[in-house]
Formats: C-alpha cells, structure tokens, sequence
C-alpha cells in the first residue's frame, strides 16, 4: 500500500516529558500556535498533554514527509533524511474548516490529502492520519458512568450496557462516539444518542478500537473504508526527540 494513502495510529506514553517540557530543543518542534495553547493551559498537567500532542503531532507529519517547523534543507532535516526515519520534509501549516477543524495546507493556503486528528487522556496522546476525513479517541477508563449511559446513548448501546456493564465495556463505547464524531467534524452539534457505535460502520464512516495498554482505550474512525490491517504504533516520543 502507497505509504501516503495509508492510514496510521500512533500513541505515546507522555510521563517521561514531564520534567523536560521546558527544554528550548523541545519546544523547537513545536509550532507558533501549538506553543501558544501551551501557554495557555492552566495546570501542569493540560501543558503536558498540549506539549505531548504537539510532538506526536510532528512525529506522525514526519512519517508523510511534512513538517511544521523544521525549515526545508535545514542542519534538522539533513539528519532525518540520513537516519532514514523520513524523506525530504515540505513545510505545512494549519487551515481552518468551517467549524474549525484544522487541516494541513501549503503557505499559500491549499489543503493537503493528508487529514490528521489528536487526542489525549491522563499521560496518553494519540495521533492519526489519513487520506480521508478520521477521528482518534484515547481514553483512560472510565468509571461509574452508568447515568450518562442511560441519558447520551443510544438505544441499542444502552441495551447491550444493561446487560453486560463493565467499565471497560462503556468505555470502549465512549471512544468510539467521540472518535466518530471527531471524523465527522460536527462537535458539539451532534448529538450522542442520534447514532449507534455498536457495528464497525456508521453510514460512509469506519470504526475501530483497541485495548492499547492496561485501562487505556484507543478508538480510531474514518471515513470510505473499512479499517483493516492498521495497528496502534506506540512512539517513545522522549527518545525521538532527545
């Protein structure tokens, strides 16, 4: 398969960045807008997640030959070019759809074929990328949420829930609601109960979902094609970096 139209997953255990997060040569890989949210967050812990992002982000545009911050022909690229982890890098930068969805554009502001979604959780971060619109979900698991169950999901959601309940098994559900609706691009405006996560398709989107380690969920969704042949790739994003 064409290493561009394939679809990929990446997931990173981000404890390891807490301590290094204010290192200048980290915060190099990080785009101006990226370092800004950064800035932004409130808590040690929304920063490093927003940090963790940023570079699971970069690592992934890497994989495609793209790159938000490393300059075209650059000392940086010279080196990945020579260790092999990509091809000549193409300088992109973020475009903004309607309801604010960013994709991946030139400086001239076309859109790229590459479509891309984050997530994160606790001290996880998630990371797909694909030719067609996809949504990634990472969700540590989620504990006594039998109300919201009851009142957000659908019918046969709630029926399978009732009889078998496991935390586990609601927060699988939960993952692929949120990854599907992260594809779609709706946000807020959909609502949870208008569609069922219970098969692997939901109208022209896919679904998919791992147990990735112990008590963490991934659910990856796209739109077009079955999800076949794609496993979860875990980057150690403190040694690719550092």
């Amino acid at each position: 398969m064409d290493k561009q139209k394939k679809l990929r997953v990446f997931y990173s255990d981000i404890s390891a960045l807490r301590d290094r997060s204010d290192q200048p040569q980290l915060w190099e890989f990080l785009c101006c807008a990226r370092q800004q949210k950064i800035k932004q967050c409130k808590n040690e812990d929304d920063r490093l997640r927003a940090f963790g992002a940023g570079l699971l982000l970069e690592y992934g545009l890497w994989q495609y030959g793209y790159t938000q911050t490393i300059p075209v022909g650059s000392p940086a690229a010279a080196e990945l070019e020579q260790t092999g982890q990509t091809r000549s890098l193409q300088q992109v930068r973020f475009v903004y759809g309607k309801n604010g969805k960013p994709y991946l554009g030139t400086g001239q502001g076309e859109r790229l074929p590459l479509m891309f979604n984050l997530s994160h959780s606790g001290t996880y971060v998630a990371a797909a990328f694909g030719t067609e619109d996809v949504g990634v979900d990472v969700e540590l698991i989620r504990t006594g949420k039998q109300k919201i169950a009851q009142r957000f999901f659908a019918e046969d959601e709630r029926k399978y829930l009732e009889k078998c309940w496991t935390d586990e098994a609601f927060t699988g559900i939960w993952t692929r609601k949120e990854a599907y609706i992260k594809a779609v691009g709706t946000g807020i405006a959909m609502s949870l109960d208008s569609f069922s996560t219970m098969e692997e398709q939901v109208g022209e989107y896919y679904l998919k979902t791992w147990n990735v380690e112990r008590d963490v969920w991934l659910s990856v969704c796209r739109k077009g094609s079955a999800i076949e042949r794609c496993l979860p790739e875990k980057i150690a994003l403190e040694q690719v970096f550092l």
